[in-house]
């Protein structure tokens, strides 16, 4: 049947329409898709970089954490079970960049593992000595006071009036003292394990102290008795020799230095020591004998009875310079002076503390043991480690003593 004029006209009309509709539609659909494909898209790329700033955040925040707390540290000397740290007492870091720390409720020296717990070094957790000659965890210490690395690695160990070293083995022995307390002055020459280097008096601060040159010499803080005075003695081939400690300027320009309570010494071979006096008083001691006073401090005998006892904490930094507690800060001595505080509490916003210990590792982290105190303190002694800005709390006392 033919349509004709107007009815084709239509017809063409009408067919023209029909298609024209159909390929709108595809093309709506497929605008559609394209659509829905680059919102999906952008939306991937936004979770994607979301999950990628976390990530790295947290990656940054673990690295900036494992380097505050020594997490990546590798423990060098040999380890006994594992142990509960009941009092946190002097400290030091190995080689490479583990904390050791000393319980002194517990009589042991412990070394803080990855996870935060801790293992024994040395010590049975009994009171005494014993154990020369054999492995150190199965000997026994007491009156822990002072912590020092030697530059092999060796960990030096202070209690009960002896001065003991624990090699790369595990096996420890007395190096000085013979546990006696101290009478009378010791005279150079005198055999170092028939010296009497203890104290007569717990009560009278920290008697003894231990530092270990760059070189690896080891130098002895005998600290003050009720009947002999300070010494600073250093350890050779067996013997120890007194090292006289002069004021080379000043009104008393001539006199033998008598207060020596803590002992450190920096990479030029320079030994620190700290002083009573009526306050802190630090002296620097030239490897001839001179001694210069290092001034520029705010010491105050107050502030030296709640931390640390009578005596400055002394310790050398990774760049080898010495550092003086203060209080909550620390100073370091550069020459003759103190060079700007470094306020170890400022990480720890609305926190102030007064420091008892502290210890550099080598990266530069700072271990610092907090003692607790009143007007405001905290309530708990407190273990704490500092990168820079970043603080960690690693250990905080809720027992005085081991059950």
């Amino acid at each position: 049947m033919l349509l004709l004029g107007r009815d084709r006209e239509t017809a063409l009309h009408t067919d023209l329409t029909d298609a024209d509709a159909d390929a709108l539609f595809e093309e709506a659909r497929r605008r559609q898709r394209r659509r829905w494909a680059l919102r999906i898209a952008i939306a991937c790329v936004v979770l994607g970089a979301s999950v990628a700033i976390t990530v790295l955040a947290r990656s940054g925040e673990s690295r900036r954490g494992a380097r505050a707390t020594g997490a990546a540290a590798r423990v060098t000397l040999p380890t006994g079970p594992l142990a509960t740290l009941w009092v946190a007492g002097p400290l030091a870091v190995g080689p490479t960049g583990a904390l050791y720390v000393a319980d002194v409720a517990a009589h042991r020296v412990l070394v803080r593992l990855a996870g935060g717990r801790f293992r024994v070094v040395a010590g049975t957790g009994t009171a005494g000595f014993s154990g020369d000659g054999g492995l150190a965890v199965r000997a026994r210490l007491s009156s822990i006071v002072d912590l020092a690395f030697s530059p092999s690695g060796s960990l030096y160990v202070v209690d009960g009036g002896r001065v003991r070293v624990i090699d790369r083995r595990g096996v420890i022995r007395t190096v000085a003292g013979n546990g006696q307390p101290t009478t009378t002055p010791i005279k150079s020459g005198t055999p170092a394990l028939a010296a009497a280097l203890g104290s007569l008096s717990t009560a009278s601060g920290n008697p003894l102290s231990i530092a270990v040159s760059p070189s690896g010499q080891l130098y002895v803080a005998t600290g003050l008795s009720r009947r002999a005075p300070s010494q600073l003695l250093r350890l050779s081939n067996g013997t120890l020799t007194n090292i006289r400690a002069v004021e080379a300027s000043g009104i008393f320009k001539g006199r033998v230095v008598q207060e020596i309570g803590r002992v450190a010494v920096d990479a030029r071979g320079n030994i620190y020591t700290s002083g009573g006096d009526g306050g802190w008083v630090v002296w620097q001691i030239t490897p001839r004998g001179a001694a210069y006073q290092v001034r520029g401090g705010s010491f105050a005998a107050s502030q030296a009875r709640r931390s640390g006892g009578n005596y400055s904490v002394l310790e050398r930094s990774p760049s080898g310079a010495v550092y003086a507690e203060d209080g909550p800060d620390m100073r370091p001595i550069q020459g003759h002076r103190f060079a700007q505080t470094l306020p170890v509490s400022d990480p720890i916003r609305g926190e102030t503390f007064w420091l008892t210990y502290f210890a550099f590792a080598p990266n530069g982290t700072i271990y610092a043991d907090e003692i607790p105190g009143g007007g405001g303190f905290e309530a708990h002694q407190q273990l704490i480690a500092i990168a820079h800005d970043h603080a960690v709390l690693l250990w905080q006392e809720r027992n005085k003593t081991p059950r």
